[in-house]
């Protein structure tokens, strides 16, 4: 179950890179090295990378328990 609040987490994270990204004339005013697009698209990058680490963790870390789970199940 812990998984589960760390990939969301993670995928929070990248979310939240992903905004100042797309958005950054809404961010120039707290951070004005936005400014040089070469940052939001790094931003950008970094963002998108962490959210499909996270997704892709989730999804090897959900198959598992229920690998797990089914195992379990046989042997009862």
């Amino acid at each position: 179950m812990n998984y589960i609040i760390a990939t969301y987490l993670a995928r929070f994270v990248g979310i939240l890179l992903l905004v100042p990204a797309i958005f950054p004339s809404l961010f120039i005013n707290w951070f004005p090295g936005l400014e040089d697009r070469r940052a939001s698209w790094v931003l950008f990058a970094v963002g998108i990378t962490i959210y499909a680490g996270a997704s892709i963790a989730y999804h090897i870390f959900r198959k598992k328990e229920l690998a797990r789970r089914s195992a379990e199940k046989e042997d009862i």
